[in-house]
């Protein structure tokens, strides 16, 4: 499994990772986009500074992100190392990309509108960015 075949739903109202992953998928997510790679071990101790969370529900949910493809893992004597498939930037820019495909199929012009509207009214430097983006595809 590829990250293009990583399954998600968009939450618009969460902030962060939180908007495409459960709470503790991104939290581990985070954890090993930081590290490079851990254990579950390693993982379930740097969580559980924050507060009180199963070792087994970590494993559990590592194991998960690993079937999803976001996670790969090598054995380690008895046990499974861990390291994130893609980085941070990877994962953003294939949920990005799959995102706007769906709303571009399904709304077409009104979804792009909506898109240039929301980049200037969130960040109008983006603008020229935006229009750089523009002619840089335009040319190859």
């Amino acid at each position: 499994m590829t990250i293009e075949d990583f399954s998600f739903s968009f939450q618009p109202h969460k902030d962060g990772l939180g908007r495409l992953l459960g709470e503790l998928e991104a939290r581990i997510m985070e954890r090993l986009w930081e590290s490079g790679n851990a254990s579950v071990r390693q993982v379930h101790s740097a969580l559980s500074e924050d507060g009180k969370i199963a070792y087994t529900t970590v494993m559990t949910v590592m194991t998960r992100l690993a079937e999803k493809g976001l996670l790969e893992r090598q054995k380690d004597g008895k046990s499974y190392v861990y390291a994130p498939s893609v980085n941070r930037e990877q994962f953003a820019a294939a949920a990005s990309g799959r995102i706007f495909s769906a709303l571009l199929e399904d709304w077409g012009t009104p979804a792009l509108s909506a898109f240039v509207d929301s980049v200037e009214s969130t960040d109008p430097d983006r603008m020229a960015e935006l229009a750089r983006l523009i002619q840089e595809k335009r040319k190859s």
